[in-house]
């Protein structure tokens, strides 16, 4: 998973968390939203809005009854709306950039994405 905030201002770093097993609504909110989301949205301010997809841990009442208490806005997407995420861009860019390299492994790509990227990979993100 890589998480990413796009804003004028602050700058979000670009992080890469490697999910062993299932993601859940709790471990998303546990390793996602409250150590990253949250904090970006307060820097950002209350013009600040998540941007997720419809995927089952984002829309878990876990998720939904934490996003509420923490008064981060949600862009709210219809179930089977078209993906209108710009982001999809940059996925595409960094895919073929990758992709390019062949990286045979996980350390490979961590390797290469912090050296040509600029991505942070903070050692706390990585499940074992």
């Amino acid at each position: 998973m890589v998480w990413g905030g796009i804003s004028t201002r602050p700058r979000t770093p670009l992080r890469l968390y490697h999910v062993v097993g299932n993601l859940t609504g709790v471990r998303y909110q546990n390793e996602i939203l409250q150590p990253l989301v949250v904090p970006a949205h307060q820097a950002i301010g209350p013009r600040a809005i998540l941007q997720d997809d419809n995927a089952p841990p984002h829309r878990s009442a876990a998720v939904k009854t934490f996003i509420q208490q923490t008064r981060v806005n949600r862009m709210l997407w219809p179930a089977n709306s078209a993906d209108l995420n710009p982001i999809e861009h940059m996925w595409d860019e960094l895919c073929c950039r990758v992709q390019q390299h062949h990286p045979a492994n996980l350390g490979q790509l961590l390797q290469y994405g912090s050296r040509r990227s600029g991505m942070e990979f903070p050692e706390h993100s990585y499940a074992t």
